[in-house]
């Protein structure tokens, strides 16, 4: 599983943390890429940040989610994996 996590200033350091702390709450084997080039948020049709894709979905953007949520989406996405 790949979790990127997209960031230009505000919440980057909350919405990381938040990613890891969820990543260890689930127990699941993910690489957390942090993703701070603009031009590659455009690519990626990032509009606001912070932003999460978990395996190229878009699960969050303009906000920090609660980590509870973060485990949730990941759980998600493992079990379909």
């Amino acid at each position: 599983m790949v979790i990127k996590v997209y960031v230009s200033c505000c919440g980057a350091d909350k919405a990381i943390a938040a990613v890891e702390e969820a990543v260890k709450q689930a127990g699941v084997e993910a690489r957390v890429e942090t993703v701070k080039d603009l031009a590659e948020m455009a690519k990626a049709g990032i509009m606001s940040t912070p932003a999460i894709k978990i395996d190229d979905q878009l699960v969050a953007s303009g906000r920090v989610p609660k980590v509870a949520e973060l485990v949730t989406w990941i759980m998600n996405a493992a079990s379909r994996a």
